[in-house]
């Protein structure tokens, strides 16, 4: 394929990324049938099911600026030979060496995030302050900016430069041993998240003690449970939207209960949720979906492998000759298709795990009280009750509220 036809095929590829995540968002608005379902009666009035359609609208409407903005960005860089240019200025900068690729790719992702970052504002200080939702405050959203910017440096850092080693040193077969090095450095995030990287943002505190620490516990005894690690996270300081996620690996195990779901639930239907992550838990639902994505990670550096070293990918970009930072880009964007469909496989997986930890929830603890969180949802959080098929495959970890209540009410939950 020549130079000039897969600069064509880059463009369509974006061109149709794009299209596909915007349609899929206005299906999902207009999937929602006109009055609340049954299964949320008497709990959603019909008051909080229209604001919640008209906040997604609202959202779809940023995220299509937002991803329009983003496809002019990139067509522009592309078309132009910019990208080209840039890592030629970085170069000469320099004087060559190794720091080259990975300031001129740094730059490129500042570049885009500074790109989002007035949509990032508007949807944290304008749609989600009008709904409700919004408890960050300036000082808070820079801070946490900083400290993704410094992650980024010290984490990602190391790993690209380490990704340019080994291509130097393995050329095409690289993907094996970066491979075995992402695998272990996703078991180490994986098994310290919560008590490395988790506290640079948010402070986790025990469960204190009192009815729901003693409720908890009771479950625990009565189905054999250890329950060493469930904790309170300071959640409300950005958002008053409630959750909980079960996380790490080993002894690192924790339960984490955003104070806002403490606070708006009742006790049985907290108990609920906990055992909703202990059935992730149970199901070994954290080291499965690690193997899945070290899979798919291992699969994409191989396909990075065919073509990190094709001068034609680097003429396509506007290189006179080869340049593999230029080729890691291209690849990205050429192969963003595969990127999708392992997602798709992604989020079927997850959502699978969600239908067994609400089962083992219902089982184990009371499913009144799950499906009532469930309900809270929409009512509260205002998420869509149900989902796009289309929606659902390319965005959604989760099942909708709806379909989680079915399964449960029904007794159509996969058991694990």
């Amino acid at each position: 394929m020549s130079p000039e036809l897969l600069l064509f095929a880059l463009l369509g590829v974006l061109v149709a990324s794009t299209a596909l995540e915007q349609v899929a968002r206005a299906l999902q608005v207009r999937h929602q049938p006109p009055e609340p379902p049954p299964e949320l009666a008497g709990a959603v009035d019909a008051v909080a099911y229209a604001t919640a359609q008209r906040y997604a609208r609202d959202r779809g409407r940023l995220g299509l600026a937002r991803g329009t903005t983003l496809l002019a960005v990139w067509v522009t860089l592309l078309a132009s030979g910019g990208l080209a240019g840039g890592y030629a200025l970085v170069d000469a900068w320099l004087g060559g060496g190794w720091l080259v690729p990975l300031l001129f790719l740094g730059g490129v992702y500042v570049l885009l995030d500074l790109v989002s970052l007035p949509f990032a504002i508007h949807a944290t200080f304008g749609i989600e302050e009008r709904y409700g939702f919004n408890r960050t405050t300036p000082g808070l959203f820079v801070r946490d900016k900083l400290i993704g910017y410094a992650l980024a440096v010290v984490l990602g850092g190391p790993l690209l430069a380490l990704l340019f080693w080994t291509i130097d040193a393995w050329g095409g077969a690289f993907w094996l041993p970066f491979a075995a090095v992402i695998a272990l450095v996703l078991v180490l995030l994986t098994t310290f998240q919560t008590s490395v990287l988790l506290p640079l943002f948010n402070r986790l505190t025990p469960l204190p003690e009192g009815a729901l620490r003693d409720a908890i516990a009771a479950y625990a005894r009565a189905n054999g449970v250890a329950l060493d690690g469930v904790y309170v996270m300071d959640g409300s300081k950005r958002s008053s939207r409630a959750n909980a996620f079960f996380s790490g690996l080993g002894r690192q195990k924790k339960v984490v209960l955003f104070d806002t779901l403490v606070e708006r639930h009742t006790v049985d239907e907290v108990v609920a949720v906990v055992a909703h992550e202990v059935g992730h838990e149970r199901g070994r639902h954290i080291s499965k979906l690690l193997a899945a994505n070290v899979a798919a990670i291992t699969f994409t550096l191989f396909l990075i492998s065919l073509l990190v070293e094709s001068s034609t990918l680097s003429a396509a970009l506007g290189a006179g000759e080869r340049v593999v930072a230029l080729n890691l880009i291209g690849v990205a964007l050429l192969f963003g298709p595969v990127s999708t469909l392992l997602g798709v496989f992604g989020n079927a997986l997850s959502r699978r795990f969600e239908y067994e930890a609400d089962a083992f929830a219902a089982r184990t603890a009371s499913p009144a009280a799950m499906c009532t969180t469930l309900r809270s949802f929409v009512q509260h959080d205002l998420t869509l009750a149900t989902a796009h098929p289309l929606y659902t495959a390319l965005e959604l970890t989760h099942p909708a509220p709806v379909e989680r209540i079915r399964a449960i009410t029904t007794a159509d939950a996969i058991t694990p």
